[in-house]
C-alpha cells in the first residue's frame, strides 16, 4: 500500500453555498483544524479523487490551496490541541 504524504488544504471561497459543498467534501478526505484549514493524509489516488472531487463542484467564488509538506516537516501544537486528532476512532472518512 502506498504511503501517505501530508498536505494542508486551506480555502475561502464567499458563496455560502459553494463553501459548505467544498467543506463536506475537504472534509472527506482530512481533519478539520480551523474553519477553512484541514490537516490531509492522502496516497497518490487520494490525492487524484481529492482533485477530481473539488474540480466537479466547480467552485467559482474562491480557490482552494493544496500545500504539499515535506515528509521530515513536523506539527508544532501550542496551546491544547486534541490529544489524537488522526485517531480513526473519532472520525469517520468518506471518499
Amino acid at each position: 500500500m502506498a504511503k501517505p504524504a501530508k498536505y494542508i488544504a486551506v480555502y475561502d471561497v464567499t458563496d455560502d453555498d459553494e463553501r459548505l459543498r467544498l467543506a463536506k467534501v475537504v472534509e472527506g478526505f482530512g481533519i478539520r483544524v480551523q474553519k477553512s484549514a484541514f490537516e490531509c493524509y492522502l496516497t497518490k489516488g487520494a490525492r487524484s479523487q481529492f482533485e477530481r472531487r473539488v474540480n466537479e463542484l466547480g467552485i467559482k467564488s474562491g480557490y482552494l490551496f493544496l500545500y504539499h509538506l515535506d515528509s521530515k516537516g513536523k506539527r508544532l501544537a501550542m496551546g491544547t490541541p486534541p490529544s489524537n486528532p488522526f485517531d480513526d476512532r473519532n472520525y469517520a472518512f468518506v471518499v
